[in-house]
C-alpha cells in the first residue's frame, strides 16, 4: 500500500483546511477512499513549487493539487469523471478554469485586500507570530498578494467592479447547476469538488465580503456545498 501525505494549510471555518486547492484535493481523497495522512504545513515555500498544497507519495513529492490528482488518479485507479461524454468533460473543464484561474483572485481579493478580510489575517497571524510580530507579518502577506493580483490584473478595477465580476462567476455556476444534484446531474465532477474548494470557505468565513456574502444568500448553492462536503466512499460508508 502506498503511504501518501498531505501537506496543507492550517483547518480553517470549520473545515479540514482554509486552502480551496487543498480542500479541493481531500475532498477528492475522502470520495474515492484513498487513504492519507494530513500534515498541516503553512509554510508554503517548503513545498517542491512553493506552492501550497502538496503531497509525498512514497517519499516522491508532488506539487499542484491538478497534477496530484492526475497522478493518483493512475495510482489508485480512482477517476471522479470516468464515463462522462467528451462534452461534458470540456463544459466541465472550462468552468472549472473559470473557478480555479479566476475566482480565485476574487478569492484572495476578498481574504488579504478587502478591509473586512484583513482582520482574519491578523488573527491568523497572531496565532501563528509572537503578538508584536503579527500586525506586521500581516500586513506583509496583505501587501505581497495585494500586488500579485495587481500585477494579474483584477486588482486594478475599483471594488464594485471586482465584486461584480466574482459575483458574474457564481452566478454561471448557480444557473449550470440549475436543480440538479451536482454539476454534471446526479454525480459529482471533478469540478463539483474543485467549486466546493473555492467557495464553501467563502460560505463559511465570518467575515463580510461581498462574493462571500452572495454565496451565503443562495440556500440551493449552499445546499450544494454542503452536498458535496458531506460525500464519501461507498467504502467510507460501509466501514
Amino acid at each position: 500500500m502506498s503511504q501518501l501525505r498531505v501537506f496543507t494549510f492550517f483547518p480553517a471555518f470549520g473545515l479540514p483546511t482554509g486552502g480551496p486547492f487543498a480542500l479541493k484535493l481531500l475532498k477528492w481523497l475522502d470520495i474515492g477512499g484513498i487513504d492519507y495522512e494530513q500534515v498541516i504545513e503553512n509554510d508554503s515555500g517548503k513545498g517542491p513549487n512553493k506552492k501550497n498544497p502538496w503531497v509525498e507519495l512514497d517519499g516522491e513529492r508532488i506539487p499542484d493539487s491538478e497534477i496530484i490528482i492526475d497522478r493518483l488518479t493512475h495510482v489508485y485507479g480512482f477517476d471522479i469523471d470516468a464515463g462522462l461524454e467528451p462534452s461534458e468533460l470540456g463544459r466541465l473543464h472550462a468552468f472549472r478554469r473559470m473557478i480555479e484561474e479566476h475566482l480565485h483572485m476574487v478569492f484572495e481579493w476578498e481574504m488579504f485586500v478587502h478591509p473586512n478580510g484583513r482582520p482574519f489575517v491578523v488573527e491568523v497571524a497572531r496565532s501563528m507570530a509572537p503578538r508584536p510580530l503579527a500586525g506586521m507579518a500581516a500586513t506583509m502577506v496583505c501587501r505581497q498578494l495585494g500586488k500579485q493580483l495587481h500585477a494579474r490584473g483584477i486588482a486594478r478595477h475599483d471594488d464594485n467592479v471586482i465584486a461584480r465580476k466574482g459575483i458574474a462567476d457564481v452566478v454561471a455556476i448557480e444557473v449550470a447547476l440549475g436543480d440538479k444534484a451536482y454539476l454534471a446531474g446526479e454525480r459529482p465532477s471533478l469540478t463539483d469538488v474543485s467549486a466546493y474548494g473555492m467557495m464553501q470557505p467563502m460560505a463559511r468565513w465570518p467575515m463580510s465580503t461581498p462574493v462571500a456574502d452572495y454565496i451565503k444568500s443562495r440556500p440551493l448553492l449552499c445546499d450544494w456545498l454542503n452536498r458535496i462536503e458531506n460525500l464519501t466512499s461507498e467504502k467510507s460508508e460501509a466501514a
